[in-house]
């Protein structure tokens, strides 16, 4: 909540100074609003984590891209303009939806995971049987940004260049998975036959520490973006901008990745 009344305060400020700025000539000050989707793509690298049973860990997991996930964008934006026209400051206040869609396989003890172990007829000590899963995720983040973009007209004023910070501040984070995959045979303890892991499907809370464990999300971070405009028609923008959190994503510091956000937005400039 309270994360979430910071946005609002900013909001507020940007669409304030938006207000009081639209007195000015029209050559100075541009406003208007946009919308558009968002394209992310990206890999995460989780350590190895121990379990409550001694000797037994989840190994160290590989979530590589599978596919773009596709989400939106929308919101308002201010540009201030300097004398020469050439270069302005933007700021914006949106709302958006980051889908990032991941696969993994790994091979782990069963009793790493309860619900594996609780497949199978009779218990096993540690080390002697493992299970090999395959799990797609589908992760997303909502969330209320303010990026303040310093730019430059270039090629004649034909085309807006521009990058800068977005402080963003997340509303709503969540994780689909599903895994599927078999226990594995061991013949030495006379267990000879795999036993197939039907799919299974479950939703978590990235926010909540108690659901996500080691996954959960900053309730607040930082991005760099950098993008490229045009105005084929005078109140009319169009914009492709590419944006790297790079205050990262996941309270864990050791969690290692990539994640990398395209935005295509169409905007129209208020007379």
């Amino acid at each position: 909540m309270k994360m979430k009344k910071h946005a609002y305060i900013l909001a507020a400020l940007v669409l304030s100074s938006t207000a009081a700025m639209a007195q000015l000539p029209t050559r100075s000050i541009e406003v208007g609003i946009k919308g558009g989707a968002t394209f992310v793509h990206g890999y995460t690298t989780i350590p190895a984590q121990p379990t409550s049973i001694v000797g037994v860990q989840v190994p160290q997991l590989e979530n590589k891209n599978n596919g773009v996930g596709t989400g939106y964008s929308f919101g308002a934006f201010t540009r201030f303009n300097n004398a020469s026209r050439k270069g302005y400051i933007q700021l914006e206040v949106s709302y958006n939806r980051y889908l990032l869609k991941q696969k993994t396989n790994a091979t782990l003890d069963v009793n790493a995971n309860p619900s594996l172990a609780a497949r199978l007829p009779l218990s096993f000590a540690p080390g002697l049987l493992n299970a090999t899963v395959d799990v797609t995720s589908e992760s997303s983040i909502e969330s209320f940004n303010v990026p303040v973009l310093f730019g430059r007209r270039i090629l004649k004023d034909r085309l807006r260049a521009y990058i800068g910070p977005s402080l963003i501040f997340v509303n709503k984070s969540q994780a689909v998975r599903s895994t599927q995959g078999q226990v594995n045979p061991n013949t030495a303890i006379g267990f000879g036959t795999a036993i197939a892991i039907p799919a299974t499907e479950e939703t978590t809370n990235l926010l909540s520490l108690r659901e996500a464990a080691n996954l959960q999300v900053k309730r607040f971070t930082w991005a760099l973006e950098a993008g490229l405009g045009v105005s084929p028609l005078k109140f009319l923008d169009v914009d492709v901008r590419y944006a790297v959190p790079a205050g990262g994503v996941y309270r864990d510091a050791n969690i290692k990745g990539f994640l990398g956000i395209a935005t295509v937005t169409v905007g129209l400039k208020i007379p």
